[in-house]
């Protein structure tokens, strides 16, 4: 599934798709690097791990250029999603987030499960993803972990709870 997400005609599309990480990593690297590390500055040795190479991964780009990523691992968990600053707000996270939840649809995971960043709750919340627990610090970054419930592939509509 590819999805693509147009702004008017004097813009390049942002074009989202599933990648290969052995071929990707480089472009899916340049994006979490830039956020976490930098940005966020999460030491890098954290932030590349063992799940990179058996989870599925996508990403987003835009004229060219690598703009977004988010993973799905093998046990039904998103993780490592990030947006470049200056595309933020602008629907690539959801068009990220919308392939990693069909990918887990398609991999007949009941739910999915994330940790997300205090920042982002509001966000993922409007996915259907609810708060679970309470808030903890993970790389000095205040995190809760969130659940959704998902129905089987070929229904896109989350259970209610």
């Amino acid at each position: 599934m590819v999805t693509t997400l147009a702004f008017p005609v004097t813009r390049p599309e942002i074009i989202t798709k599933v990648v290969d990480y052995t071929c990707a990593k480089m472009l899916v690297h340049t994006v979490r690097t830039e956020v976490f590390v930098h940005e966020q500055k999460i030491p890098v040795e954290l932030e590349i791990d063992n799940l990179d190479l058996v989870s599925q991964h996508v990403l987003a780009m835009y004229d060219g250029c690598p703009v977004g990523t988010g993973r799905l691992t093998p046990h039904g968990r998103i993780g490592r999603v990030a947006v470049s600053r200056p595309l933020r707000r602008q629907g690539v996270g959801l068009c990220i987030m919308e392939q990693l939840l069909e990918l887990a649809r398609q991999h007949n995971h009941r739910e999915v499960v994330l940790s997300a960043q205090q920042h982002a709750v509001e966000f993922y919340e409007k996915l259907g993803f609810q708060c679970e627990g309470d808030t903890f610090l993970d790389v000095g970054i205040w995190h809760v972990t969130m659940r959704k419930r998902l129905l089987p592939y070929g229904n896109s509509q989350a259970l209610a709870s």
